[in-house]
């Protein structure tokens, strides 16, 4: 009996080393992403403030480069988040049901966004108009790479699954095999990420630092409007009918 206690302990601090790393990394996304949100209300009040204004180029283009830091700075906390639970990435847990409903790769299309934000932002001089409607383009062939090999991946993921035998233990050969492809996972949130970060990048250098203001503001203006949907909806989910 003694020895069976001493072998469930040993257990139970298996378990507990091997599950405290997704606990802590989840943990600190959750709260470093509230932290976030708070921080994004600013940034787009100092925007709407901003593009009512008559300051220079210069401090404009200072909001911006802070507001874009503050998007990097997102893509940074995923990544680190995806390592420790990438199913919990991909599936949005940590944003609003109205955000989930258009959730790609664990974020935004930055083709979708940049379908929204273009007009927004008009008059363009036909430079401009040609990069953004360019840029359109290039994100929607990277998504579609993106996507496909998202889904072969899944694929081959799910058939190292079901290889599987019946009876036998949770930590058989296919599922090994099958957390080894997880690490792929990763590695595509993280090229999505990438291209969202590369998306945001070239916007800001085709407009000019107000434009670019006006274009975050719209951004930011429309998550919080998807956010606050998703609370009128659940509110309206919870009453009596």
């Amino acid at each position: 009996m003694q020895l069976e206690q001493e072998l469930d302990r040993a257990r139970q601090q298996a378990c507990l080393r091997l599950y405290l790393p997704y606990l802590t990394g989840i943990a600190t996304f959750e709260a470093e992403y509230g932290h976030w949100l708070e921080e994004q209300q600013k940034h787009v009040s100092d925007l709407r403030a901003a593009v009512t204004s008559n300051i220079s180029d210069g401090e404009m283009r200072v909001l911006v480069e802070a507001s874009l830091n503050h998007y990097y700075e997102l893509f940074r906390m995923k990544g680190a988040a995806a390592k420790a639970d990438v199913f919990y990435v991909m599936s949005g847990l940590w944003k609003s049901s109205a955000e989930r409903f258009f959730l790609w790769i664990g974020g935004f299309r930055p083709s979708e966004l940049i379908k929204i934000l273009r007009p927004k932002i008009e008059p363009l001089a036909e430079p401009q108009l040609q990069g953004i409607c360019n840029l359109g383009q290039l994100c929607q062939q990277a998504e579609d790479a993106l996507s496909q090999g998202m889904d072969r991946l899944q694929q081959t993921l799910a058939q190292s699954v079901a290889d599987g035998q019946l009876g036998e233990a949770s930590y058989s050969p296919q599922i090994d095999t099958a957390m080894e492809k997880l690490d792929g996972v990763v590695r595509f949130v993280r090229q999505a990420d990438h291209l969202r970060k590369a998306a945001l990048v070239q916007v800001s250098q085709i407009l000019t630092p107000r434009q670019a203001a006006r274009g975050l503001l719209v951004l930011g203006e429309y998550f919080e409007r998807l956010r606050a949907l998703s609370q009128v909806w659940a509110t309206n989910t919870r009453e009596p009918e």
